[in-house]
């Protein structure tokens, strides 16, 4: 990795728009001090801290030192790293603390001196992603958050979830989930055991990852209401002995009543999209493909998990956590539906396993 720049240049260069700013590194010890001295104006101190690598979970802490430290001083905070990612600013904005990377990039925000800077965009050679990093949210990777997210409030070890029905991956990939998972601060460490910290946090980024997915669908029109399709292609299906759920906003009906739909979904296994089983069904129930006025779609799983906890009612309903995925990739009346599934039926015990983890 390049040797790190000179903070206070780095400073200089970014508040050169404002006027001529001279900055000065005071000490430069595990938590520094320098000096920015502003044109006609008194002196501003600053504390800062510096990594090469700081991650949202590490975020935490030393937004929490920086504080103490500028309280103690009289000073203003400043986090100071190689890369600070789109999390680890939101982290350090809420402490209401500074930032800069070593490129140039910041947010400096000192109210006291009615002083606010921001530079994005500047291309940086320290701290690039590793293109192999391990993503959370991929079909097989996922299945760890799902499991934890069904339980938010239960503690894991590895093994536990290698060896969980919906899960079924090897204790290694179990073992780097929960590292990437804990740099991210989506969960903590609690005596050996994993547990959720921010669920819903994790709950959104992995809608953000969903909506970037492209995922597989057919539409079709059906003659007859939609309580009607919905039983005949739900017994074809069951007769046929495939694997399959109500989804989207047919699926949030079910379980959380308040916005209504005008067409129904269905999730179905992978054999169902045998070019034959789908011709089969459309030959036996009169369904014909269209491009535009469908009031059935099918959808075809990222991973065998889509079909955790599915619920009986009496034609089965993807669970409560994968609907609410569903219908946040949807516009319109999908957002309404997913923000009243959430505060019925998640919320509660998202709020809970998030309280106790603040606790620990």
């Amino acid at each position: 990795m390049p040797a790190k720049p000179n903070l206070a240049n780095l400073i200089e260069r970014a508040l050169a728009g404002l006027g001529d700013f001279q900055v000065a590194i005071v000490s430069d010890s595990e938590v520094g001090e320098l000096q920015i001295t502003p044109p006609a104006r008194g002196a501003i101190p600053l504390v800062f801290k510096s990594y090469r690598l700081i991650t949202p979970a590490r975020a935490e802490g030393a937004c929490k030192i920086l504080l103490q430290e500028a309280r103690m001083r009289n000073a203003q905070p400043l986090l100071y790293a190689a890369a600070v990612s789109d999390r680890t600013a939101e982290i350090a904005k809420q402490a209401g603390v500074s930032w800069m990377d070593f490129a140039g990039n910041c947010v400096l925000q000192f109210p006291e001196h009615s002083l606010y800077v921001q530079h994005r965009g500047i291309p940086s050679s320290h701290g690039k992603h590793d293109q192999k990093t391990l993503k959370i949210f991929s079909p097989r990777s996922s299945r760890v958050p799902r499991a934890m997210l069904q339980e938010p409030q239960r503690t894991w070890q590895v093994n536990e979830l290698a060896k969980h029905p919906d899960v079924k991956v090897s204790p290694g990939l179990v073992s780097r989930i929960k590292g990437r998972m804990v740099d991210e601060g989506y969960v903590v460490v609690d005596e050996r055991r994993l547990r959720l910290k921010r669920p819903k946090r994790l709950l959104d980024d992995w809608v953000a990852e969903m909506r970037s997915t492209r995922r597989e669908q057919v539409m079709y029109y059906m003659r007859g209401g939609l309580a009607d399709i919905e039983a005949k292609v739900a017994d074809w299906l069951q007769k046929e002995n495939l694997l399959h759920a109500l989804s989207h906003l047919a699926a949030g009906w079910r379980i959380a009543p308040e916005v209504r739909y005008s067409v129904t979904s269905f999730l179905l296994a992978e054999e169902a999209w045998e070019s034959e089983a789908l011709l089969g069904f459309e030959e036996a129930c009169g369904a014909r493909r269209v491009e535009s006025g469908a009031n059935l779609t099918f959808y075809r799983p990222l991973d065998e998990s889509q079909f955790a906890n599915l619920s009986e009612t009496p034609v089965p309903v993807t669970s409560a956590l994968q609907t609410y995925l569903d219908l946040r990739t949807m516009d319109g009346r999908g957002q309404e539906a997913a923000d009243t599934l959430y505060d019925q039926i998640l919320r509660q015990s998202f709020d809970a396993a998030t309280r106790t983890a603040r606790e620990l």
